[in-house]
């Protein structure tokens, strides 16, 4: 398996590898070196490939002094696809020829890469190994940053000998639910999304049963990076002080002192998993990641987005379509504590969302579990 260095690329390929795992079969996660402790922490091997890598540092460099990303470009979304298909092409210039060496004195019988990975179809290219797609959300847009970053890997392309370029996918794997609809995905099929989000224990106040109606706050790291602080700010002002209603704020413990004091009432809990406790919570406020999009989706919660760039105003707009969510799309409406504070007793008093949202949820444990999509990847292996 191979993915960029992000956590949130790898996590949701974790299920599919403990699955691949419990079948019998070797399991390795090739990637940068930062990438190498999440995949350890969920008990697999990491394989570390070329340098460390933190792209959105580069990303932040991009921004005005303090502007959130749809403060500074609104909703914008197919030039920044491109901007990152062109980053992560340049990534595998630097690091194929290593993963090529590892790979030939490992000698893989498939690989499986998210889309933002291109190391992973070159191998297969120039191995003739097959190589599937692992979605990590929106497979179709996810196609869509593929295509963009052809022009970026033509040099790699032609050194590596690919005369018919670099390969297709044998298979996608397409976590998202069918109301989401992926109709560009080609060889496509459905799995599971089983949430991952990391390890932990379920803390005392989750198992609790207060009677009081619970908001899970979480904005992820890659938000709060990119001078999202005042934002969650603001939507802590926004749903604290509500009668009846509990706030926890999830975030990792290197954000807690940004944050400084919140109001009372308000619980911060620190490098906590959502898949720990989200399954206590009734509304998420969350930026439209695909990890914690498709996390809250199958716990079947309703969803406010808060997008800043990329696929999370896709995400947005299918949770609203499906009746599961509200998006709140521009740097007006996330300014407001006064609009993120109707959106969230909207989704709170009217039962409506919850019902779609729960529709949501059957129609992701209705969808073939990683258990089940191993056979179907060993058929593959087998008969390259």
């Amino acid at each position: 398996m191979t993915s960029i260095s992000a956590p949130g690329h790898v996590t949701p390929m974790v299920p599919l590898a403990w699955a691949l795992r419990g079948a019998g079969h070797e399991v390795v996660v090739g990637g940068q070196p930062n990438l190498v402790p999440a995949v350890r922490g969920a008990g697999l091997c990491g394989q570390p490939i070329g340098e460390a890598f933190e792209q959105l540092l580069l990303l932040r460099n991009m921004l005005p002094d303090g502007a959130t990303p749809i403060e500074a470009w609104g909703r914008v979304v197919d030039p920044l696809y491109a901007s990152a298909a062109r980053t992560w092409a340049h990534q595998a210039h630097r690091t194929v020829d290593e993963y090529l060496d590892f790979c030939r004195a490992w000698a893989p019988d498939l690989i499986v890469s998210e889309p933002f990975e291109f190391c992973g179809r070159l191998l297969g290219g120039v191995l003739d190994i097959p190589w599937v797609r692992h979605g990590i959300g929106l497979t179709g847009r996810a196609a869509r940053f593929e295509r963009s970053a052809a022009e970026a890997l033509i040099p790699v392309v032609e050194r590596l000998g690919l005369k018919e370029g670099a390969p297709e996918p044998v298979l996608t794997l397409d976590t998202c639910p069918p109301s989401f609809g992926q109709p560009d995905a080609a060889a496509r099929r459905p799995m599971r999304y089983v949430p991952y989000n990391g390890t932990g224990a379920v803390p005392d106040w989750a198992l609790a049963r207060t009677g009081v109606r619970r908001v899970c706050v979480s904005l992820g790291t890659q938000t709060l990076v990119l001078n999202g602080v005042p934002l969650l700010r603001r939507i802590i002002e926004a749903v604290s002080g509500i009668d009846g209603l509990e706030v926890v704020v999830a975030l990792a413990a290197a954000d807690r002192a940004s944050l400084g004091t919140v109001p009372r009432g308000v619980r911060v809990v620190e490098s906590l998993p959502l898949n720990v406790f989200l399954d206590r919570c009734d509304v998420v406020v969350h930026h439209g990641g695909a990890g914690s999009s498709l996390t809250a989706t199958a716990f079947g919660l309703p969803q406010l987005v808060v997008p800043q760039f990329l696929d999370q105003f896709e995400y947005g707009d299918r949770l609203a379509a499906a009746g599961a969510g509200i998006t709140m799309d521009s740097a007006e409406k996330q300014n407001g504590v006064h609009e993120i504070r109707k959106a969230v007793l909207g989704l709170l008093d009217d039962p409506a969302h919850a019902r779609s949202a729960r529709a949501l949820r059957d129609e992701v444990r209705a969808m073939p579990s990683p258990g089940d999509t191993v056979a179907v990847l060993e058929r593959v292996a087998a008969t390259a």
